[in-house]
């Protein structure tokens, strides 16, 4: 075949009839919205499944708190004066039951700077994190805990802390900085906005 020749078949002449190239562009297009929406299609459903997951996680935690409410029961019923007095196996309950909530505030925290948990959702994670850190439990075995955490984990928790050392103000002021805590370290409007329509 000359140059000339395959230059012709490049340009449509005499093999492809003149209808056949916008019709393959068309195809294109639309094999390209197709790959799209497939992958859009995808992202919304990890975020489900991993939502979903994340709660199922959570529903493994309030079955851990059923099986050992006559210790976490104490915990949660402290005076913050008069601290809890745990004996060693009692200890290992408490340490494991803030740990695995630790844990799945980890994750809604990674998944959240990652864009892939919506921030209404995190919000109620948000509230689930205050309701933790007024706990004198977990605020005096904060520091053990931290190291085992992310930055953004970390920040929420530490600049709470900083912000509100004990539990001497009303609770309505201690939410509003958590809630700022939280908002800012994640650098997220919804949360900040929570307590607006609260």
């Amino acid at each position: 075949m000359q140059r000339a020749d395959i230059l012709q078949v490049a340009d449509g002449g005499g093999i492809m009839p003149d209808w056949l190239p916008p019709i393959l562009g068309t195809l294109d297009i639309a094999a390209f919205a197709a790959l799209i929406i497939g992958v859009m299609w995808n992202a919304r459903e990890t975020r489900r499944s991993t939502y979903i997951n994340l709660e199922t996680e959570a529903l493994n935690i309030f079955r851990f708190e059923a099986e050992h409410r006559a210790v976490l029961a104490r915990i949660f019923n402290e005076p913050e004066d008069r601290p809890v007095d745990l004996d060693d196996e009692e200890t290992v309950v408490a340490n494991n039951y803030f740990l695995q909530i630790l844990n799945l505030f980890e994750i809604a925290v990674r998944l959240r700077s990652r864009g892939n948990l919506d921030p209404m959702i995190f919000g109620t994670w948000v509230s689930w994190f205050l309701e933790v850190s007024e706990m004198g439990w977990f605020r005096r075995n904060w520091p053990d805990y931290r190291l085992h955490y992310s930055p953004d984990m970390r920040g929420i928790f530490d600049t709470y802390f900083r912000t509100v050392p004990d539990l001497s103000i009303p609770f309505e002021e201690r939410r509003k900085h958590f809630f700022e805590a939280a908002a800012k370290q994640m650098r997220c409007r919804t949360v900040r906005k929570w307590l607006d329509n609260a």
